[in-house]
């Protein structure tokens, strides 16, 4: 049968263990929050990107029409 100093011992041990499984656990959820921010940002800025191609398309379009007028 184990000591109660053993038993102290082992239990500490396991408080650690535990401590560390909770940081490793909450550093691993700021690496997926700061990885799905970045996506956020990336795909915002890919569909602000399309919201302008139409806007760019008609004024390139407009602005030829302008200086090319049909005859």
């Amino acid at each position: 049968m184990p000591s109660v100093n053993q038993a102290q011992a082992d239990v500490q041990r396991l408080r650690d263990q535990m401590a560390q499984a909770q940081v490793s656990t909450v550093e691993h959820i700021a690496q997926l929050k700061e990885k799905a921010t970045s996506r956020e940002v990336e795909a915002k800025r890919k569909y602000d990107e399309l919201q302008l191609q139409p806007q760019n398309m008609m004024k390139m379009f407009q602005q030829n029409q302008s200086q090319n007028p049909p005859s």
